[in-house]
């Protein structure tokens, strides 16, 4: 049986995971960004602003020091695709996953 939790998480992943595609597009395409801002009206900007409240719960119930960075630990308990990915994720090869390095993008703030 699939749980509300699992469903919610699986959408933002594949949110995250979307968002960390589409940050990898050249430079002449991130200029025109695909990832709506916050503050965008319409249905852009309701979604926008869903997946980023998503995100931030998500990335909170993860950081369980509560130190603003996900340690490799932290996401092994929380999700199996940031574990999965931890090492592609984390562009800093410092061994945690920033706000931007975890939604793929810097666009929104935490």
């Amino acid at each position: 049986m699939i749980h509300c939790g699992e469903i919610m998480r699986y959408t933002v992943l594949r949110v995250v995971a979307l968002f960390a595609t589409l940050s990898a597009a050249p430079a002449a395409l991130q200029a025109q960004s695909v990832i709506p801002s916050l503050d965008e009206p319409g249905h852009k900007g309701d979604m926008a602003r869903m997946a980023w409240r998503r995100s931030v719960a998500q990335f909170d119930a993860t950081d369980a020091d509560k130190d603003g960075r996900l340690a490799r630990e932290e996401v092994a308990r929380q999700s199996r695709y940031l574990t999965d990915n931890f090492d592609k994720l984390d562009t800093s090869k410092d061994g945690y996953l920033s706000w931007v390095e975890f939604v793929g993008h810097d666009r929104w703030p935490k």
